[in-house]
């Protein structure tokens, strides 16, 4: 019993003092989350529904995971510290949107105006749509071509993100890469001054 008291005090340890390891660690367990929710995802099919109920599985979700990455990581040092942890705090968020948009048929289900019924498409990867179940102005092959295109918007604003994410974690290592060099600097030359002055 202690053993498993260690480690579980030593893994939040790690994730409340490393940014990293609580965001990598957080964003396994949102991907995971988010293949459940797609198995779980029916589209309403309905305009006065759709944009509200796509919108939750957006926002709910990432505003979930900021508030627990905040409770997580916590704010007991100074002013740069809690910036960072904030800025941190958000990874989650954008990683949950990052998945969302990547899936697509949130984004696809928000933007559908026709009325339909949610289906898999036959003829395509696995991709569910809005089939129209009335007669409209458009057949439904151009509905499906429409939504299809939707699909393809959603994966792009998906991938937009994951590059911002991907610069952002770029600059963040270059920068903690050339602070810790120069403490290291600092160091040295703090060393060869107090043994100069001996």
């Amino acid at each position: 019993m202690g053993s498993r008291q260690q480690w579980l005090t030593r893994l939040k340890n790690e994730l409340s003092n490393s940014p990293l390891v609580s965001n990598v660690a957080f964003g396994f367990i949102l991907m995971g989350l988010e293949k459940l929710v797609e198995l779980e995802f029916e589209c309403p099919c309905n305009p006065a529904w759709n944009g509200l109920f796509s919108s939750a599985f957006f926002i709910i979700p990432a505003v979930m995971a900021f508030a627990l990455m905040m409770i997580i990581q916590g704010c007991r040092c100074d002013a740069w510290c809690r910036r960072t942890v904030s800025l941190s705090s958000f990874v989650p968020a954008v990683v949950w949107l990052i998945l969302v948009f990547l899936d697509g048929q949130y984004f696809a289900c928000a933007m559908t105006d026709w009325h339909g019924r949610f289906v898999i498409v036959d003829k395509a990867a696995p991709q569910k749509w809005c089939e129209p179940i009335q007669e409209e102005s458009v057949t439904p092959r151009e509905l499906m071509l429409r939504s299809q295109r939707l699909f393809v918007e959603s994966q792009v604003i998906g991938i937009v993100l994951l590059i911002f994410i991907c610069l952002g974690l770029v600059v963040y290592v270059i920068r903690e890469s050339c602070k810790q060099e120069l403490e290291t600097e600092d160091a040295n030359v703090a060393e060869m001054t107090l043994f100069s002055s001996s």
